[in-house]
């Protein structure tokens, strides 16, 4: 695949290329969740996959961990939390167990 200007393919795709970078600064607006931030459709996609109520938990949880104020959880504020859902992460695994 050959593109015409290397600038085009930055501006679509990212500074690294990769996936593109659409609508990732749009976040889902959920009540009592002040710090976690993720797209509408990634938060479908939890849905989806885990359920309502483990998802809710699971954002209460990482909101809690981001509201603490700890050196480690300010690093992630303001950025896209989606990474921390993963099946094998801590956050969903606290969700379940509980």
């Amino acid at each position: 695949m050959t593109f015409k200007s290397k600038k085009w393919f930055y501006q679509n795709n990212g500074s690294k290329g990769g996936r593109p970078k659409q609508d990732s600064k749009v976040y889902i607006k959920i009540p009592d969740i002040n710090f976690v931030n993720i797209t509408p459709k990634q938060y479908e996609t939890l849905i989806k996959k885990y359920g309502n109520k483990i998802v809710k938990k699971a954002l209460s949880i990482l909101d809690h961990w981001l509201n603490s104020g700890s050196p480690s959880a300010a690093k992630y504020i303001g950025k896209n939390n989606y990474a921390h859902f993963r099946s094998d992460g801590w956050v969903l695994h606290e969700a379940l167990k509980s």
